[in-house]
């Protein structure tokens, strides 16, 4: 088992570098507009390298604009060495390809999991039993649990996938490592939607996509809604999330199918800032 921390922020990488984590795992997830420059990506890789701590690139879903961004930073990674890049959009994986040392990994957005939207409404209405539980086992599911599309990643090189960390979706994981990609958990953020215009920057009054002031690094804004009993979503960068606390079961489960690696987020909404609360989240995952 591995424990990698997630940032975009070269910051966050100097203060994660004196946790107990094996991974660094630096960039954008979701929003291109803080895909890091090249010098902040050549800054963070040299820190890690410098810890001798494994090196991860993330990219999220890409215009035509930015794909040419990503494919000169591919580039500079391509001469350090084997390095995964973790994969959202299909043109970034074409890119990936074309470097022999760059190992894709499929993330998130790659990866369609229908109980990443909480509506309760599918399971709410008057049917029988055994239909409810049919229903839920498709609800919880993953696009993975398919063996076509598993063999279809592996074929553009990938090893690995992401995956969120929901307890009802734990026992369809299994599958997947079964069938030859390994597992990667994120911890705490669960996406319920991904939007290409920025609502966080809209309703925050950034106009400009490209001289955005990035006010996500300070701040999540929590989404007053009364549809969804029970659950608090929020709204960073630009998507829409939920919040999932990992229960100690889970772990255990997690554990006993051989989960490659526990992916911890340090963001407004995590609010995880100091290499010490990195430590206590490792310690918790421990068994």
């Amino acid at each position: 088992m591995k424990y990698s921390v997630q940032t975009d922020n070269v910051g966050a990488v100097h203060e994660a570098l004196g946790s107990r984590c094996d991974i660094i795992r630096f960039g954008s997830e979701f929003c291109e507009w803080k895909i890091p420059s090249l010098k902040e990506l050549e800054e963070a890789y040299l820190l890690v390298d410098g810890d001798n701590k494994e090196f991860f690139y993330i990219t999220p879903t890409v215009s035509n604009e930015c794909l040419e961004k990503i494919r000169d930073q591919l580039a500079f990674l391509e001469n350090k060495g084997e390095i995964t890049v973790i994969v959202n959009d299909l043109g970034v994986l074409n890119i990936v390809e074309q470097f022999s040392n760059l190992k894709p990994h499929m993330g998130r957005q790659l990866v369609t999991i229908l109980a990443r939207t909480p509506w309760n409404q599918i399971t709410e209405y008057d049917v029988g039993y055994m239909k409810k539980r049919r229903v839920s086992k498709v609800f919880y599911q993953t696009s993975v649990n398919y063996e076509p599309t598993i063999q279809l990643f592996k074929e553009h090189g990938a090893e690995g996938v992401d995956l969120d960390w929901i307890s009802e979706s734990i026992p369809n994981y299994s599958f997947i490592s079964e069938n030859g990609l390994s597992i990667s958990v994120y911890l705490y953020l669960v996406p319920i939607s991904v939007t290409r215009r920025c609502n966080m920057a809209r309703f925050l009054g950034e106009e400009e996509p490209k001289k955005c002031t990035k006010p996500c690094d300070t701040t999540a804004l929590f989404l007053e809604q009364k549809k969804i009993p029970g659950i608090d979503i929020f709204l960073l960068d630009n998507g829409v999330f939920r919040l999932t606390k990992p229960l100690s079961e889970d772990i255990n489960r997690l554990h006993r199918m051989r989960v490659e690696e526990f992916v911890i987020p340090m963001n407004p909404l995590t609010n995880i800032r100091t290499h010490d609360s990195i430590d206590k989240i490792i310690q918790t995952l421990r068994i």
